[in-house]
């Protein structure tokens, strides 16, 4: 990037209603494909590539780490949080509604503020990377009220956040308020002290804006709903992955050539020349957005842009990353299962990159030598880690609070009941009860009732029958 669970407690379920049905339908349980987990260590490895390697050689040319990993292994990143987050829709087996579904939207606003604070801890570490951590929880806010909906109304959504995000923030312009310091990450003090900033930021006019970027968690949450394990389906992921991302890239390219797009960001953008405009469309802006002279700027497919034709691209390439690991890890899971130790703990592992750099220890002027270093060590940390204590420390952290958060709320309480006391059982206290006293008492009450007429129902226990057997 340019400036980048074990299931819960066990508690009752209510008994599904017949008015209310779920709007999620089960799916069969299978194993989860490890496949998962590999996609998010290569993710990991590829937003730490685009911060160690520069984006252009001494030549003047694109490195390979930017040219494949700019813009799309964040981009992968947010996918797999959509499908981390299907993940907790099939632990409720399809009876998304009532308690239960609160209670997973509850847990889900519990884990976006905690990476919040994760995300805004890691500002004060005053390092050169634009900390993607803030804006992952933000898109577990905005996920909140699209948890447990259908999959259709998911895949409207996608294509609608894509494009009506960048139109919004196309229009806004300049006019949207921004930090005193632009170009530092958020911390505590400067989220809470410049509330309004920090909100515009991370849903429209940051690097990473939640309103745009909401369309690869739509997607990424009805990828999680599909057996993942399946060939079927992850050749289908590589299928319409590829046709995407192929496709937004070659209309971009009509647009901004032969379609005379290039010649009009020109003419409308006097204060750049042409080479650096083009330097744009393969780079990405300068700043945090692109310039906004012209409409025509929407159509360029750069990285970090977030235009929809971006958008749609990096969506594309990363359901096809999606498949193409699925289909590696089919066989050969020890081999692969360094790669899926590190994905299964992200969180931290990010965190302690956005520290390493910050420290400056590694030598920037040797990229290879400090991408090695930290991918090995990583996947050192993260075998040793998952084989003494399971997950992650930050991810055990988070899990485990929206866990108890969970459980809370599913868990009906039980209000105390008073002991009820035996019929015919109640005297005064230091008065001895006679013998025969309950009886005539029973006696003489039933016939003052009889002499007075039907008695009024009363919430009271009736005095049983002295001839009824007990069971």
């Amino acid at each position: 990037m340019r400036g980048s669970r074990p299931a819960p407690a066990s508690s009752p379920q209510l008994p599904p209603s017949p008015a209310a049905s779920p709007r999620v339908p089960s799916a069969p349980s299978s194993r989860r494909a490890i496949g998962v987990d590999v996609a998010r260590a290569v993710a990991l490895i590829g937003m730490i590539s685009v911060h160690v390697f520069p984006e252009s050689n001494d030549e003047d040319v694109m490195t390979l780490a930017f040219a494949v990993f700019g813009g799309r292994a964040a981009a992968l990143f947010a996918v797999l949080a959509g499908v981390s987050i299907a993940f907790v829709e099939k632990r409720s087996r399809g009876q998304l509604y009532g308690r239960t579904l609160a209670a997973d939207r509850a847990a889900l606003v519990v884990r976006g503020l905690l990476i919040i604070l994760v995300g805004l801890l890691l500002g004060h570490a005053d390092s050169t990377i634009v900390t993607i951590i803030p804006y992952f929880g933000v898109l577990f806010l905005l996920a909140v009220p699209f948890y447990g909906r259908s999959s259709r109304f998911l895949l409207i959504s996608a294509p609608l956040f894509a494009v009506l995000g960048p139109v919004l923030r196309h229009v806004l312009g300049g006019t949207a308020p921004e930090q005193l310091d632009p170009e530092a990450d958020y911390t505590l003090s400067t989220a809470f002290g410049q509330p309004v900033p920090f909100a515009v930021d991370m849903l429209l006019t940051g690097y990473y804006p939640a309103l745009m970027w909401m369309a690869y968690i739509c997607v990424g949450m009805v990828i999680g709903r599909q057996m993942l394990t399946s060939v079927k389906v992850a050749l289908a992921l590589v299928g319409w992955g590829t046709a995407l991302a192929a496709a937004m890239w070659v209309l971009s390219k009509v647009l901004l050539g032969p379609a005379g797009g290039m010649e009009r960001l020109v003419a409308a953008t006097p204060e750049y020349t042409r080479a650096e405009i083009a330097g744009q469309l393969a780079y990405g802006p300068d700043g945090v957005t692109m310039p906004d002279t012209t409409w025509w700027w929407l159509a360029a497919v750069s990285p970090y842009s977030s235009t929809p034709l971006n958008i749609l691209h990096n969506l594309g390439a990363a359901v096809a990353a999606l498949g193409i690991m699925l289909l590696l890890t089919r066989r050969g899971g020890a081999v692969f299962s360094p790669f899926a130790a590190i994905g299964a703990m992200t969180l931290t592992l990010y965190s302690a990159h956005v520290i390493v750099e910050s420290l400056e220890v590694l030598d920037e002027d040797k990229p290879m030598v400090s991408l090695w270093i930290q991918v090995i060590s990583f996947m050192l940390f993260a075998l040793m880690w998952r084989s003494c204590m399971g997950r992650g420390p930050l991810e055990t952290i988070v899990s485990d609070a929206s866990d108890w958060v969970r459980t809370r709320i599913r868990t009906p309480r039980e209000r105390p009941r008073a002991p009820r006391e035996a019929p015919g059982a109640r005297w005064r206290p230091g008065r001895r009860r006679r013998a025969g006293s309950g009886r005539a008492a029973a006696s003489t009450a039933g016939s003052r009732r009889a002499a007075s007429g039907p008695a009024r129902s009363s919430p009271a226990t009736p005095t049983p029958d002295p001839e009824e057997k007990r069971p």
